[in-house]
């Protein structure tokens, strides 16, 4: 059956709510023991697999033309619950992205493993987080000393020009301020997409070390000569 077969190569952390593929399918399950998964436990991996093609088959009607067989789908659940444990795709929360993706998808054909690892993967816009350059905009209209500062289009924008300062987005050229601002926006984003405090403070940028100037070789030759001569007791 297809939920044996599955169920040998999976394993399934109920505590921790993530799916674990085990990566080596011809080793005999050990013994139960207080670490290892039992029975129910088995079946419920494989039940998410199970679901998992099952909703991706409504997504994409034209499945049956990659699956032609019952044995071909087996092969194919074998093979993405390898890869998915190799990309790390292991919690439910990702595979609902992956999920929702699909959803939105226009193709009626099945995608491949590596395109629904992608999907997997929420990006800023799954968010609700504008892009940078629009995000900079925003942040740039809204410090004006007469502009109207509610209703930011997302909570990082403001916590991103908070940190960059009203006086430097109205003032500083674009050139100087873009940067500024994309900095602290993507620290902001990063914060949002790990579920981090986005109210902790971000830490200003350093300044860029100015580059050396060349000394012009008579200046070199007199500095050289007066070392000399502090060295011998002169001045």
């Amino acid at each position: 059956m297809i939920a044996r077969n599955i169920a040998e190569i999976i394993h399934l952390d109920s505590h921790a709510r993530t799916v674990e593929f085990k990566q080596n399918e011809e080793v005999a399950r050990p013994p139960h023991t207080e670490h290892q998964p039992d029975q129910d436990q088995l079946k419920a991996a494989a039940g998410i697999i199970n679901k998992l093609f099952a909703e991706l088959q409504t997504c994409f009607p034209a499945w049956r033309q990659t699956f032609t067989s019952k044995a071909d789908m087996d092969a194919v659940k074998r093979t993405w619950a390898r890869g998915l444990i190799e990309a790390k795709i292991t919690s439910y929360k990702q595979l609902q992205w992956g999920l929702l993706k699909a959803r939105r998808s226009e193709s009626p054909f099945w995608p491949s493993l590596g395109q629904f690892i992608a999907w997997c993967h929420p990006d800023p816009a799954d968010y609700g987080l504008p892009t940078p350059v629009m995000a900079f905009r925003e942040a740039s209209r809204k410090s004006h000393p007469a502009a109207d500062r509610s209703n930011w289009s997302h909570p990082a924008v403001y916590v991103a020009a908070r940190e960059v300062g009203s006086f430097e987005l109205t003032n500083l050229p674009s050139s100087q301020s873009q940067p500024l601002f994309e900095r602290a926006y993507k620290i902001a984003i990063r914060r949002v997409m790990a579920g981090e405090d986005l109210n902790v403070e971000i830490p200003k940028a350093l300044p860029p070390r100015p580059a050396p100037r060349p000394v012009e070789s008579e200046v070199a030759k007199q500095n050289i000569e007066r070392l000399k001569r502090m060295l011998k007791g002169g001045k």
